[in-house]
């Protein structure tokens, strides 16, 4: 008898069939992964398991038990727990509230509160203070928080939806030994991920979805990563690699210091994209806002660069990591939020050119791919990986001299990956400078001319071509240093 059977699961959303038909299972001590485009209906099909939304059909049963949860307190009091993609902490609360949030008593003891906190620290082996506010953690500290909150409800099945996406290697390799010792003890995970790779490494099932309807479902043993693709989105996706560059003209030096950073000096050629690596606490997640003036101290070809006002007046953009809290206003639409950086280029005699800003859209919409492509439907409507592909043409729109991306695929499918870096190579092309922040390595190699590994607020390794990627990692994770 599995542990979850989920059979004939119908959902709409308007007129729009999210999820037709599918049937899912997961066995006690399984791990099976949940594949498939954006807007495929993988998270859907999970939030309705998690309690956040009802089925319109179909049925569900949790150890041959019945059941159809009304929320998602009922969900996790039948042992059904769920990380998000979209991180659900509270940045004003420390590191234990946020971890016990929801089960907080009433009158809260903080240093038993600290001491109760070490322990579900421990299980991601995240050295944290208790006590410090989440609003001063980086994007991947809190990713491993999220976890540990999961961990701490010990839950019969647990679901992570994109658990790596903001993680390095080794942190990533971190979670993996984690989801190896929670399997041992008998618990259920459904694990979603763009990145096959991670698939092959800890699944013991993979199902694929696409436009909401089962495609399939495989043993990993007894497939291959190009049949995944395949049933993914119906044809063969190349791996990136960009062919290789003449030197271009010096466009100027990044002078920085900051948090966490060292000073450093990063020149960029034109048409040039230099990668950063380096794992959380590198300083590599760091850089990127502090070259935008959010943080610290930076300069530009001489120019200081005290605010995000400078930065875009010299003609720097940032992609930021988080799309939800930096990147989208997610009540407007894909348009307006496309047009926000280009208002002024947009007016005609104070009024805006509404011909000239469908164009724009429609431009975006097309080389990026965007689904649904339409430009008035509010981006809080769409898939997370199509909510980025918003956030790099609101960026690109502008035309910047040079462009940082941070993380500038977390959460985009395997199909439209290949898709943005052609945009981003067809930019480089063009003569824009590149700074790309990425957790990925096979991105780092795929698309850099140079990575500069970050460790101690530093740069302690600058990396040419050709590229090898236990040598990336190698230097990233510091076992090259040890060696």
């Amino acid at each position: 008898m599995p542990l979850l059977q989920m059979t004939g699961v119908d959902k709409r959303f308007g007129q729009v069939a999210a999820l037709t038909g599918v049937d899912f299972s997961l066995e006690a001590g399984e791990v099976h992964a949940l594949v498939g485009e954006n807007g495929a209906g993988k998270s859907t099909l999970m939030k309705i398991l998690a309690g956040v939304q009802s089925p319109d059909a179909g049925s569900m049963t949790l150890a041959g038990q019945t059941v159809r949860f009304h929320g998602v307190d009922e969900a996790q009091a039948h042992g059904v727990v769920m990380v998000y993609q979209e991180l659900a902490l509270v940045p004003s609360l420390s590191v234990a509230e946020n971890l016990f949030l929801g089960k907080l008593p009433r009158v809260v003891g903080y240093r038993d509160l600290y001491a109760r906190a070490r322990g579900p620290l421990a299980q991601v082996e995240l050295d944290l203070d208790p006590a410090g506010e989440v609003a001063r953690l980086g994007i991947g500290e809190r990713q491993l928080l999220e976890i540990a909150r999961a961990l701490a409800r010990e839950g019969r099945i647990l679901v992570l939806d994109e658990p790596t996406a903001a993680l390095s290697s080794s942190e990533s390799e971190r979670l993996f030994a984690i989801i190896e010792k929670v399997k041992a003890s008998g618990v259920g995970m459904v694990y979603i991920s763009h990145r096959l790779e991670e698939v092959f490494r800890i699944a013991d099932r993979v199902t694929v979805l696409r436009d909401g309807r089962l495609v399939g479902t495989r043993v990993v043993a007894d497939t291959t990563a190009d049949e995944i693709v395949q049933l993914m989105v119906g044809k063969s996706v190349r791996r990136y690699q960009r062919s290789p560059r003449e030197t271009g003209e010096a466009l100027g030096t990044f002078e920085a210091a900051g948090p966490g950073l060292e000073p450093l000096s990063i020149a960029l050629e034109a048409g040039e994209i230099v990668g950063l690596a380096g794992v959380i606490g590198s300083g590599r997640e760091r850089i990127l806002p502090t070259l935008f003036g959010l943080e610290g101290t930076a300069s530009w070809a001489g120019d200081p660069v005290r605010s995000p006002r400078d930065a875009i007046r010299e003609g720097i953009l940032l992609v930021p990591s988080d799309r939800k809290a930096q990147g989208l206003v997610m009540e407007l639409t894909v348009q307006e939020n496309v047009s926000l950086t280009t208002l002024s280029r947009l007016q005609r005699l104070g009024f805006m050119d509404a011909r000239r800003e469908r164009e724009q859209t429609r431009t975006w919409i097309d080389r990026l791919s965007l689904r649904p492509p339409e430009p008035h439907k509010p981006v809080r409507e769409l898939s997370g990986g199509n909510q980025q592909k918003v956030v790099v043409a609101k960026s690109l729109a502008t035309e910047p001299t040079v462009l940082l991306l941070d993380e500038p695929t977390r959460g985009v499918d395997v199909g439209a990956r290949a898709e943005l870096y052609d945009v981003i190579d067809g930019l480089s092309r063009r003569g824009l400078g590149l700074l790309l922040s990425s957790s990925d390595t096979e991105e780092l190699i795929g698309l850099s001319d140079r990575i500069l590994v970050f460790r101690g607020g530093r740069v302690t390794t600058e990396l040419r071509p050709p590229f090898d990627y236990e040598e990336v990692v190698a230097h990233v994770t510091g076992a090259r240093q040890l060696a």
